[in-house]
């Protein structure tokens, strides 16, 4: 008697039973795959929960010690592509990633300063074509910065939602009141680079009044002043926005005051951005001189944040050097201007004629 697995006729047909062996064992090798596919996911997601704990906890307070805007930025760069690809197996990024795009801006951010600058001294020595070419691109790395900091906003209202009718988020830890104020500020920086870039990605200007209320959700003295001054500015640049009877720079002046006294001069950048927005250079000036000359007894535990605040003050120094002598501002010699008295400024270097 033949065996059922044997093949009759032609050799290489398999007959009904081996075809339904073979199928069954098809089957249990596409179960086995998935099982294992499901596996790496588990094991993904754990690393991912993992990393992001791990940053939240041991990184982001390491790396706030710094005062290397550089290292912050590429930091930044580097390391967003690796945390959101997480988000994909289950992961939830949305506390950290704030904070690494909004550092990763600063990259773009000190671009676009760089190109404008050649524009203006472009401009100042009657060169067109490079003028055109400097502002050009200086456009595009606005349109990156805006994105930038744009997702660090959308992050933020992804994990804590809205501040609205009088609400505020629950905020549990000072990580996650931090997160929050840097988002807000992200919101700001969005909106007003997006602006500089001719509006190329249509950012929602109503983020301004989000802002304005996300803002007010924080303690103003734990957080140096920031939450204040960030609303003091929006009052400075948008009227409509400030609570009746409110005054934007005695309300920015005392904010400022607060992060003297606390180590972070967040808000004296803020206070030197507002001003020159609105092209009050007599306020612009005050703020880039007392920056300057309050650098000690800085908090160490925040040192990146206030090196922050010195980068974006000093491009403001830098824009208004620019526009005046075709140079920046000199070497050490923040808080200076070029027709301060003789005495006032810095000695003489070789270095200048080079």
């Amino acid at each position: 008697m033949k065996s059922s697995f044997e093949t009759p006729g032609v050799a290489g047909v398999a007959t009904p039973v081996m075809k339904n062996l073979f199928g069954r064992v098809r089957l249990a090798a596409l179960a086995l795959t998935v099982v294992a596919l499901q596996g790496c996911g588990i094991i993904y997601k754990t690393t991912g929960d993992v990393l992001i704990s791990y940053g939240s906890n041991e990184m982001v307070p390491y790396l706030l010690t710094y005062d290397d805007v550089a290292m912050g930025c590429a930091t930044g760069e580097s390391l967003t592509p690796l945390l959101m690809s997480f988000e994909a197996v289950g992961s939830n990024p949305d506390r950290l990633a704030p904070l690494v795009f909004t550092v990763a801006a600063s990259c773009t951010e000190a671009l676009a300063t760089e190109q404008e600058l050649r524009y203006s001294r472009a401009l100042k020595d009657g060169n067109v074509n490079e003028a055109q070419d400097a502002r050009a691109l200086q456009k595009r790395y606005l349109r990156v910065t805006a994105q930038r900091y744009h997702t660090a906003y959308q992050r933020v209202t992804a994990q804590y939602g809205e501040a609205d009718n009088g609400k505020c988020p629950r905020l549990r830890k000072d990580f996650d009141e931090l997160v929050w104020m840097v988002g807000q500020i992200a919101g700001v920086q969005a909106v007003l680079n997006d602006g500089a870039s001719d509006a190329s990605l249509g950012i929602p200007r109503d983020i301004a009044a989000k802002v304005e209320r996300g803002a007010a959700c924080l303690d103003n003295e734990k957080w140096w002043g920031v939450p204040n001054g960030t609303r003091a500015a929006l009052w400075s640049i948008l009227p409509m926005f400030a609570p009746e009877g409110a005054d934007a720079w005695q309300e920015m002046d005392r904010s400022v005051r607060l992060g003297f006294e606390q180590g972070v001069r967040l808000p004296s950048a803020l206070a030197a951005i507002a001003a020159h927005s609105v092209g009050d250079e007599q306020r612009v000036r005050r703020a880039i001189r007392e920056f300057a000359n309050n650098n000690n007894n800085l908090d160490p535990n925040y040192a990146m944040l206030d090196a922050l605040a010195e980068f974006l003050i000093t491009g403001v120094s830098d824009r208004m050097w620019t526009e005046a002598t075709g140079r920046r501002t000199p070497f050490n010699a923040l808080g200076t201007f070029w027709d301060d008295a003789r005495s006032s400024q810095p000695d003489f270097d070789i270095d200048d004629l080079l």
